[in-house]
This record gives C-alpha cells, structure tokens and sequence, in this order.
C-alpha cells in the first residue's frame, strides 16, 4: 500500500475539498474544507493530504493541545478517508504514519483524538493503536489518549 502524507499548500488544498464522506459522517465530522478554514486562525495547526500514490484519498488534522491545557500532548482533530475508499485499510495505514510524524515532534509524549457519540465504530477503531478512553466531554466527545516516551 502506497499511503503518504503530505502537506497541504496553495497547490493541493482543492484536492481535500474534493474528498467525500458520507450523509451519517457529516455529524461526526468536519469536511477538510472547514477544518482547513479554520487552520488559518491558528499558527500551529499541522494538515496532512493522505494519498494513495499521487491519489487525495483522506485528510488529517493535528495540533499541539495548548487549548486543553495539555502542552505535551498533540490532539488529532480531523481523520477522514473519502467515503469511496473506507474499509479498505487506508485509514488505518494513514492513522500509522501520523503517529509515527508525531512520535518524532520534539516535547510530546501523548496524543490524544475524540469521537462524537454515535460514532461509536472509532473506538476499536483507535484501541488498535493503543488508544484508551480516558473521559467524556460536555459536548458528547468521548476522549481517547495514547502515551509514549
């Protein structure tokens, strides 16, 4: 599987807002071009294109957690693949090489994503990686974190 990440820049962010999700997702999550927006209020948000060769077929977002008082930690926010390529290992291939950028980030030592409730099919999803439930939050998020060294 040919699966990489790459920057998003003036050249390639039409290829995230090309990318699908299906009706029931879009409660759960923000399309790439929203998420992408609002990347441009803050200096430290990293977006990642995840491409099957030279193919957009998902977007991640992630962030140092300096809003939720955790400056170790590095929150995933956004994870889509285009609804035309779930289930086929992408996700979870795009899910490795992002944690294996952040395990190379100078002053972390967590990572931690949510799920909106209903979405319940993230939470094994994420235990795969090592990824535990620590809380819920007031706007129906369950929180999962990882920690490493």
């Amino acid at each position: 599987m040919n699966i990489n990440l790459r920057e998003i820049t003036k050249d390639n962010w039409v290829d995230m807002i090309d990318l699908d999700i299906t009706k029931e997702q879009e409660n759960y999550v923000a399309l790439p071009s929203e998420a992408i927006a609002a990347s441009k209020f803050y200096d430290h948000y990293i977006n990642r294109g995840v491409y099957l060769g030279d193919k957009p077929i998902g977007f991640i977002q992630y962030y140092p957690n300096h809003e939720g008082g955790k400056p170790n930690e590095i929150f995933i926010d956004q994870l889509l693949i285009d609804a035309s390529l779930q289930g086929q290992g992408y996700g979870s291939e795009a899910v490795k090489l992002v944690l294996a950028e952040i395990k190379q980030l100078e002053g972390f030592n967590s990572v931690s994503i949510c799920y909106v409730e209903g979405h319940d099919i993230m939470k094994p999803f994420f235990e795969r990686f090592g990824f535990k439930v620590v809380d819920q939050d007031e706007f129906d998020e369950t929180i999962m974190e990882l920690h490493y060294t």
